[in-house]
């Protein structure tokens, strides 16, 4: 397992030489822009590989021990499932963005060499994230494990009814809950799933996770913020139709007695940004903070 790499490490201090190039799967303005990419690193004396983003996760672990950045030319659902598979071999990643939403992916395509320049330059710097980690029991056996970037979701399947659980923290008992649902997110996911559940928006680089319940009866219970060492422990009280969903991704049925364990997870995910403050900025350009009543004038932007 790799040492944790500092925040704010400039671009310019690594040795950016060996490029993986990762691309979203059937996009061929993707692949022909990673092919472009590739022609022009090795014009500079860098190497670069293309891979699919749906390579097995073997495979792209080998990759990632190969290479010293990941550039996933996706979107943010492409960047989430890279980041979790890579993670027993994680290397810092960039975005270059072929997606809807654009929270995460960092580069516009039609500015990618500018951004390169910029990278290459040492004006890019790490921001570290820390992912959440799940177990599923059942039995007193973990039957599902593994790693969420954005959230970790317990709620009920097709049929309109409501969920029951017991939910507790480090072993404390805190609530049986009726409700629609539960979402544990990362930092990262506060701004996913989460946020439409009205959960708190949290700076993806903060060592917390977040636990937010979705319709709970009468109102009973509000969203919490739990420092990394906490563990969320949800046990499912009756046989309903319930599921865990991860990053919107995989899905694992849950039955009556299991339980779902989620913990912040040992390590982080290493990402680089051209701002620090990109975040702050995407709340603001992405309409999940408004400026307020009265004109918006260019100022306020600054």
């Amino acid at each position: 397992m790799q040492n944790p790499i500092p925040n704010g490490k400039k671009s310019d201090e690594f040795n950016l030489h060996a490029f993986l190039l990762i691309v979203k799967e059937n996009n061929e303005q993707a692949l022909a822009l990673a092919q472009t990419i590739k022609i022009w690193l090795e014009e500079k004396n860098y190497t670069a590989s293309i891979i699919n983003a749906f390579t097995e996760e073997e495979k792209l672990l080998e990759y990632t021990k190969q290479h010293d950045i990941a550039v996933v030319l996706g979107g943010d659902g492409t960047i989430l499932g890279i980041s979790r598979r890579m993670y027993e071999n994680p290397i810092p990643l960039i975005g270059i963005n072929f997606g809807k939403v654009g929270f995460l992916a960092d580069i516009p395509p039609e500015k990618w060499e500018e951004c390169f320049c910029r990278l290459l330059d040492g004006q890019y710097q790490i921001q570290n994230v820390t992912p959440i980690h799940f177990d599923h029991s059942r039995n007193n056996a973990v039957i599902h494990s593994g790693i969420a970037m954005n959230d970790v979701v317990i709620a009920r399947g097709a049929v309109a009814k409501s969920i029951f659980i017991k939910l507790c923290i480090d072993d404390i008992f805190l609530s049986n809950l009726h409700c629609d649902g539960l979402i544990c997110s990362a930092p990262l996911g506060a701004t996913a799933y989460a946020a439409s559940a009205h959960g708190p928006l949290a700076f993806p680089a903060l060592d917390a996770h977040i636990l937010t319940p979705i319709s709970p009866f009468a109102g009973s219970f509000p969203p919490l913020v739990m420092p990394k060492e906490s563990t969320i422990q949800i046990t499912c009280l009756e046989d309903r139709e319930t599921f865990i969903t991860v990053d919107g991704q995989d899905t694992y049925e849950v039955l009556e007695g299991d339980t779902v364990f989620v913990k912040s997870a040992d390590h982080k995910i290493s990402m680089f940004v051209s701002d620090p403050r990109w975040f702050w900025k995407r709340l603001g350009e992405r309409g999940f903070i408004m400026p307020g009543p009265g004109k918006y004038c260019s100022e306020h932007k600054n």
